[in-house]
């Protein structure tokens, strides 16, 4: 019985061509010395390689399994982002109370200066100056009424951009962080099912009740120590 230089497999006979890769045999003589493991046909060397690339996969997915969360927990883009806000979204209404509530002073102002000079001779020139004096009290008042309602508004304003704005950084920052850890969650999905794809090439080598990492680990150590020459013997002995 021959065996292939390059994959293990058993040739019919010496000088034959490889049933798995195709290549020519050599009359068997690249695997003098070599323990065959009976039950897959591969040589010992190669049967242990694939053993420990199926242990690794394993060991791999149930590090993933704990790690990886439902992908619709995390956004899909950054579209969402809380946008900030100018200084002008929050003064303008000061802006226009303060407008209007200087117009009804001045309003307010002229109506009771008609009331008081209604009774006063019009070309009298003490009724012309308290006119007067009156109308420029009555635009002084509203200016200070107004002046006082924007002054606050733009405060007020001033506080509530900041604020928000702060907040919409943070809220932005924290939407990077999971539009991130989403980012992560999907490689990591993506590494676990392809394990899992690959996985399939291997399972074939150890019964279904033994496909573990701690099961996979004890047959290759019972191999290595030559306690057994099969899957099947190193099985029986977990």
């Amino acid at each position: 019985m021959a065996f292939c230089n390059k994959c293990g497999a058993v040739i019919a006979f010496a000088g034959g061509k490889c049933p798995r890769c195709g290549t020519m045999g050599e009359g068997g003589t690249a695997t003098a010395g070599k323990v065959v493991v009976e039950d897959t046909g591969f040589s010992k060397e190669i049967l242990l390689g694939k053993l420990e690339r199926y242990k690794q996969l394993l060991g791999e997915c149930e590090e993933l399994s704990t790690m990886i969360k439902p992908q619709n927990d995390y956004p899909v883009s950054l579209d969402t982002n809380f946008r900030k806000r100018s200084f002008m979204k929050f003064f303008w209404p000061f802006m226009v109370i303060g407008i209007v509530a200087g117009y009804l002073v001045y309003m307010a102002s002229s109506f009771f200066l008609a009331l008081s000079t209604a009774d006063m001779v019009v070309d009298s020139q003490a009724a012309a100056s308290r006119v007067l004096g009156d109308a420029f009290g009555g635009i002084i008042v509203a200016l200070i009424v107004a002046g006082a309602i924007i002054f606050f508004g733009i405060k007020v304003a001033k506080r509530k951009q900041e604020d928000f704005n702060s907040n919409a950084d943070y809220m932005n920052r924290a939407a990077q962080e999971r539009y991130n850890k989403g980012l992560e969650n999907q490689k990591m999905i993506n590494l676990f099912q392809e394990n899992v794809t690959e996985m399939h090439k291997y399972e074939y080598l150890v019964p279904e009740e033994h496909r573990t990492f701690a099961h996979v680990s004890s047959i290759i150590n019972f191999i290595k120590e030559d306690r057994a020459k099969t899957v099947e013997e190193a099985c029986a002995l977990i």
